[in-house]
């Protein structure tokens, strides 16, 4: 897989990839940071001012499309400088794969792919949080090394909330 950036030349790529969650009756694009809310030009500015310079709320992150030849297949988000209030809570990486691509391995190697990133950035542990109702992100972060460290009912969303620790190094945590 490759993974990069979004450019305004991705625009299409982003369409089609939103269309068909939303023609799975998806109402949300997991990992897309706004994407559905803004301009695209707008949008593209601001992953890329995230990258570089971070901003107040959740430090530097990066969001890579994800790509198998010349198909869009996911996206994934690597939040490296959360704030530590946040961490448990919105977790170090969100990922999500379009529909007509599930099963098929992508997300276990997203988010190795964020690991390893991880580890370059120096973090010795990475926080994930998936619904209880997803046992397929649950499969993938457990796969990858994912601890289940806490259950919580997340009462505005009517769905209980799970949070995996998964350990980057043989020392220290965190």
């Amino acid at each position: 897989m490759n993974y990069r950036l979004p450019e305004i030349g991705d625009q299409e790529f982003l369409q089609e990839y939103v269309q068909e969650h939303f023609d799975h009756g998806e109402n949300s694009i997991s990992a897309s940071v706004g994407l559905l809310g803004m301009a695209f030009p707008d949008w593209i500015s601001k992953i890329h001012a995230d990258a570089s310079a971070g901003n107040a709320q959740w430090g530097k992150s990066l969001l890579y499309l994800c790509f198998d030849r010349e198909k869009l297949i996911g996206l994934l988000s690597i939040r490296y400088e959360l704030p530590e209030e946040l961490i448990q809570t919105i977790g170090d990486i969100g990922y999500g794969v379009r529909p007509s691509e599930r099963n098929k391995g992508y997300a276990t190697a997203m988010l190795a792919y964020a690991l390893s990133v991880c580890r370059e950035k120096g973090m010795k542990r990475a926080f994930l949080g998936c619904y209880k109702d997803n046992p397929a992100s649950a499969a993938v972060i457990r796969k990858n090394g994912g601890v289940l460290m806490a259950e919580n009912d997340n009462y505005a969303e009517g769905r209980i909330s799970q949070y995996y620790s998964i350990d980057l190094s043989a020392g220290n945590g965190r």
